[in-house]
């Protein structure tokens, strides 16, 4: 297992990429402390991470909610959903 600091992320993501899709596990810490994990996912395991990731779930649920009951989401409506804060 990598430990990987934000920035470098920032500055070498193919390479960081490339190490995982060839099953390199990589830890992504900010200031020293671990903030997320990077692990390789394929096609066929999309399908398993979103049935057991409630939240994935949830999210998923709520925008089909809002789909149903708005007809749809505008592209700039998206964009000012998506935009970071």
């Amino acid at each position: 297992m990598k430990f990987v600091s934000v920035r470098e992320l920032r500055l070498q993501t193919p390479k960081v990429l490339r190490r995982v899709s060839k099953g390199e596990k990589v830890i992504i810490t900010n200031r020293g402390k671990p903030q997320a994990a990077l692990v390789r996912l394929t096609e066929d395991d999309i399908d398993d991470v979103v049935l057991t990731h409630p939240s994935l779930l949830q999210e998923i649920d709520a925008a089909r909610r809002e789909y149903e009951a708005k007809g749809g989401v505008s592209l700039d409506d998206a964009r000012r959903k998506l935009r970071p804060k």
